[in-house]
């Protein structure tokens, strides 16, 4: 049927809606679509649905649009306004009235980048879950983009394209092996049709939105995902390099099962085959429609690559995108090669669990070292010579080792270890086996003779062992099927001339999956496949059992390190600025990136005497040389520490233990409390933060108040935090104080706990007198006061070695993480003799790792240094001069609201307005902080309302580079865009 004009579409909109709008045609399968501008602007889609359109899938699409509306605001759909009926050429039809929703559709975008990909997965993985609680009765009709139903379309296949009709009639007749699993997986709800013209780009080049539910069924969610993956493939160079990110952005916002990985392949093939059949069917009864062979162009693209994959790598390359094993039985086959029941032979004369071998390195070098490698072993004493595996090597130079596509990577990266020994040593079987497959393969640079042997786990379990570089005369003296027995001779080592022109050595490559392959089994691949492929050939040195391996260290990119952290780390662990940095050394003050960029880390009070300090590094590394055990036995570096640590607190702070963290020290200075005084409840000051164990989030105000916290537990009371800068009684310490009397009204408390300069908070120091008269509260209850050291302590406040001093309070307890073992795990508990004695109620204080000697090495050199290199002084200098900068930039930057702290703990709350104080937005924060980045200077943020600018450097800062900083945050403030005052 001819479809109507756009003036008959606009005017249809007028009669039926009230839109008074232009209207522009849109292509449809067999509705008619128009975009509505109204002055000028797009406004509206008109839908004109075609007269056999069931009404209940029109029903269908209403409801499902409604649901997501309503349950799931993040996920982009149109809104459906209004709906009417229409008559056209004597057919009755239904007109439906969308909002228009701004984006250019992903066909038209141009090339994704990898951001992109993934942002479609997790859109994709938004409006499953939306569509998760979603039922309606027509999800289950008969329709032919349903996968579960797809093997009734084999019936059209004889109307496709013939070079395409044996892929469509494999994939579909393997339908009916999948269903049992397809089925066993819950069903829901799935928008099933993300393909390249449903798919809206923002500006930002992220997901705008996704169009048109008409194809919404009933089956397991991998399907719609399937859907996305076989459509993102379209157009691209590598189709299965620009799937794996978007499955990647899917597993991340909705993890994905490796039940459901095991399908996926299968199920993106079914989808690219039900669009062959059902645009070859549409065509035939529709031919004028060039709208039903949109795509494909692109789905043969994709048809044609897919086939050249071999569908378990396929399936190992998905897994390995989210984070899993690729190859699930490698495990099983290592851990039995790894065992006693696996009893390998040599596979060469050679003892090589005795015989050092010379290690050659290949990284990086030239024809001429190459030939002459055999007079290298041979003049070098060692018996034979180990070529490395998982060796990125330059020496693959021949087309045989070229990009398989444009731009793709070239083979470099060996997967077996090569042992050089003279042509026509003889090679041996490790294990009783068989032979797989035999053959010679002359090209320049391949194998040479080659034989591939099957051998079995004692439960059965099959890999198998290439070795090549053999002899010719393998050929006739093996063959497939051949039972060979451990130890047996197989071959000899081939000369340059029958080996591929290399100099004589035996290449060993173990493999648990053949991939439907046999002697042609690659040797070297990309680098950019290396995680999937470690997992199809391990290390081989699980069977040769040479003493050290020589695996040389993964080299990997910034994108690579990001990408395999979103896969093998949990998400709850965030990174810094919006471009991370691929920090690789520290020096001083300093961090150093990959490329050698050196950045002034004004954030990490960790690395408290610098960054690599050369007197720490030299301690742990001579402790770790003699021993390291625990705190059971008489050992002097423990002792020595603990008497130099408790000499720099006040009377009557005397007894130490040892933990590994900051968190571990505050959660036993807690369970101290608690058995001390009988009591539960513990007095915390308000946005405080003292640790990620349970007991300590409990405590901390900064996380239980803020996104995924409960709220206080009950036994924890929240006292008035006092703030000079925003609190309601300025600078009156005494006058918060009043808030710990009143918590201990009731139920008298176990402990007030404090950070005596409070971090998490705003870099905020307790306002004068707070400290001495909460004290004098929480005493008079009975309770026992805890100072949080962990942050401020270890003379960075620059006037006392302890913040607490300052305040001229004396604590019961006080507990210290972080700058103790300058980026060392370590942590300690100080307290009093009485304390520690009541704490002894039988029940034993073990810590395994907490206090063991190289730990304790590296605490005693951070308090040589400090006391050597008088950090704390310099903390003093230092901090006053970067105040008195700061301040300054407080006369010419009005976003700066208050500059505080001590010496080199400080702040700059950032405010939109100073008469108010109220905090600058987050999105203006964080742009000095990504400014002064950018300008090489790191910063962080901190607070209740991420607006505290927290400057904690190591204490080696230097005068120079507080004038950087000061330049840096001047400039930062300046491109962030504030107002000059």
């Amino acid at each position: 049927m001819t479809q109507p004009s756009a003036a008959l579409l606009a005017s249809w909109a007028t009669d039926l809606f009230g839109v008074t709008a232009s209207a522009t045609l849109l292509p449809g399968e067999l509705d008619w679509n128009a975009r509505l501008d109204v002055e000028g602007a797009p406004a509206y889609v008109l839908k004109v649905h075609h007269p056999a359109t069931d009404p209940s899938v029109l029903a269908l699409q209403d409801a499902v649009l409604e649901h997501v509306a309503l349950t799931a605001p993040r996920v982009a759909v149109p809104r459906l306004l209004a709906t009417a009926g229409v008559s056209f050429g004597g057919h009755a039809r239904r007109a439906r009235l969308l909002e228009w929703l701004p984006g250019t559709v992903w066909a038209d975008a141009g090339p994704p980048d990898e951001a992109r990909l993934r942002a479609l997965g997790a859109t994709v993985a938004r409006l499953d879950a939306a569509l998760a609680g979603f039922d309606h009765p027509a999800l289950d009709r008969p329709y032919r983009w349903n996968m579960r139903q797809a093997a009734a379309l084999l019936g059209d296949a004889p109307f496709v394209d013939e070079a395409l009709r044996p892929f469509v009639h494999t994939t579909l007749s393997r339908l009916d092996e999948l269903l049992p699993a397809l089925s066993a997986l819950p069903q829901q709800a799935i928008h099933n049709d993300a393909n390249e013209h449903n798919v809206l780009v923002g500006s930002d080049s992220g997901i705008a939105g996704l169009l048109d539910v008409g194809d919404v069924v009933r089956a397991p969610r991998v399907c719609g995902l399937a859907v996305a993956l076989a459509y993102a493939q379209f157009g691209q160079d590598d189709p299965m390099a620009a799937a794996l990110p978007v499955l990647a952005g899917y597993h991340a916002e909705s993890p994905v099962t490796p039940q459901e990985l095991a399908l996926l392949p299968d199920l993106v093939d079914v989808r690219l085959a039900m669009s062959v059949v059902n645009a070859a069917v549409q065509r035939r009864s529709d031919p004028g429609n060039s709208y039903l062979a949109i795509s494909q162009t692109a789905v043969r693209g994709a048809i044609e690559s897919i086939t050249r994959e071999p569908r378990e790598l396929r399936e190992a390359r998905f897994r390995d995108a989210c984070g899993y094993r690729p190859i699930p039985r490698e495990r099983r086959i290592v851990a039995w090669l790894q065992s006693a029941a696996c009893d390998p032979a040599p596979v060469i004369d050679r003892n090589l669990a005795a015989d050092p071998p010379l290690v050659l390195d290949w990284t990086h070098t030239d024809a001429a070292t190459i030939a002459a490698v055999e007079s290298k072993v041979s003049a070098s004493g060692h018996t034979f010579g180990l070529g490395r595996y998982r060796e990125d090597r330059d020496v693959y130079r021949s087309d045989a080792f070229a990009p398989s596509q444009a731009g793709g990577q070239a083979r470099t990266v060996h997967l077996g270890v090569d042992l050089f020994v003279p042509a026509g040593e003889p090679v041996f079987s490790p294990l009783d086996g068989t032979v797989r497959s035999v053959a010679y393969r002359s090209d320049p640079y391949d194998y040479g003779g080659v034989v591939l042997l099957e051998h079995a786990t004692d439960d059965g379990e099959p890999f198998w062992l290439l070795i090549g570089h053999l002899g010719r005369e393998i050929v006739s003296s093996l063959t497939p099927g051949q039972r060979v027995r451990r130890g047996d001779r197989i071959a000899w080592v081939g000369v340059p001339a029958e080996n591929g022109n290399w100099p004589p050595h035996v290449h060993v490559q173990l493999f648990v999956t053949l991939l439907g392959r046999s002697t042609d089994l690659p040797g070297v691949i990309e680098r950019e496949n290396i995680d999937v492929w470690e997992s199809i050939c391990p290390d081989p040195n699980v069977l040769l059992r040479l003493p050290v391996s020589h695996v040389p260290a993964r080299d990997r990119s910034k994108s690579e390190l990001a990408r395999r952290r979103r896969a093998n780390l949990a998400p709850v662990l965030s990174l810094s600025y919006a471009d991370p940095l691929h920090i690789v050394a520290g020096e001083g003050a300093y961090l150093i990136d990959a490329d050698g960029r050196r950045y002034l880390d004004l954030v990490n009070n960790v690395a408290h005497v610098g960054h690599g300090h050369p007197r720490v590094v030299s301690a742990l590394a001579a402790q770790a040389e003699l021993v390291n055990t625990n705190t059971r036995y008489l050992h002097g570096t423990i002792i020595e520490y603990a008497r130099r640590l408790a000499a720099t607190f006040p009377d009557p702070l005397s007894v130490v233990i040892l933990t590994n963290s900051g968190s571990e020290a505050n959660d036993l200075a807690l369970r101290m409390a608690r058995t001390v005084t009988g009591r539960e409840h513990v007095l915390v000051l308000d946005s405080a933060y003292h640790g990620n164990l349970s007991s300590l989030v409990e405590l901390s105000p900064y996380k239980f108040n803020r996104a995924g916290g409960n709220g206080p537990g009950p036994r924890v009371r929240v006292c008035e935090l006092p703030d000079a800068y925003r609190g309601r009684y300025g600078a009156d310490g005494p006058r918060y104080a009043t808030d710990v009397a009143a918590h201990c009204a009731g139920a008298p408390p176990a402990a007030f706990l404090h950070e005596s300069i409070l971090g998490c908070a705003g870099q905020i120091e307790p306002a004068p007198g707070y400290l001495v008269a909460a004290y004098a509260g929480a005493r008079e209850a009975g309770a026992l006061c805890i100072a949080d050291e962990v942050q401020c302590g270890f003379g960075r406040v620059g006037s006392h070695m302890w913040a607490f001093e300052a305040h001229d309070v004396v604590p019961d307890i006080v507990t210290l993480g972080k700058p103790i073992g300058n980026g060392h795990p370590l942590g300690a508990v100080v307290t009093t003799p009485a304390i520690a004695r009541a704490f002894q109620t039988g029940m034993e204080y073990f810590n395994t790792y907490g206090g063991n000697p190289v730990s304790c090495a590296a605490g005693l050199a951070v308090l040589d240094v400090l006391r050597d290199e008088r950090l704390m002084a310099h903390a003093a200098e230092i901090g006053a001069y970067l105040t008195a900068g700061m301040t300054e930039l407080a006369t010419r930057h009005s976003i700066i609201g208050d500059v505080r702290g001590r010496g080199l703990f400080l702040g700059v709350d950032l405010v939109e307005d100073r008469n108010t104080k109220r905090p600058a937005a987050a999105d203006a924060a964080a742009r000095v902080v990504e400014s002064a980045r950018e300008d090489g200077v790191l910063l962080s943020l901190d607070g209740p309302h991420g607006n505290v600018l927290k400057i904690k450097p190591p204490l080696v800062l230097t005068r120079a580079d507080a004038e950087i900083a000061l330049a840096t945050l001047d400039r930062a403030l300046a491109m962030a865009g504030d107002v000059t005052a």
